[in-house]
């Protein structure tokens, strides 16, 4: 049985559990220094999960740096690295790297 493709509200559900996976939203969770970029990060995936869902997420620039930091995202966190994930998370990191890319690819359209 063939895995179920990506669409627009999978996508949205899993940029949504990867923020709370990550921990992105919980500032205590990071250095000071790399926090703001993660905080950027987090914003731009719910920027993309609102626009999969097709709920206004703003201005054409703003979904433009959205996608921009979807594409540089997975390595800077290692999102396309499966061995350096435990390998019970690798499945949903290779889900949330399936999004990442979906949502961006969408943000571009």
């Amino acid at each position: 049985m063939a895995a179920n493709p990506m669409d627009p509200a999978k996508a949205a559900r899993l940029l949504e559990q990867w923020i709370e996976f990550y921990d992105m939203n919980d500032k205590k969770a990071w250095d000071p220094e790399d926090y703001p970029y993660v905080k950027s990060v987090s914003e731009a995936m719910k920027t993309a999960a609102q626009a999969l869902r097709g709920k206004s997420s703003g201005s054409p620039a703003l979904l433009k740096k959205a996608a921009a930091l979807l594409d540089e995202c997975p390595e800077e966190f290692e999102i396309d690295e499966p061995d350096a994930w435990e390998p019970e998370n690798r499945p949903f990191v290779k889900d949330a790297l399936e999004a990442i890319r979906f949502a961006s690819a969408f943000l571009k359209k």
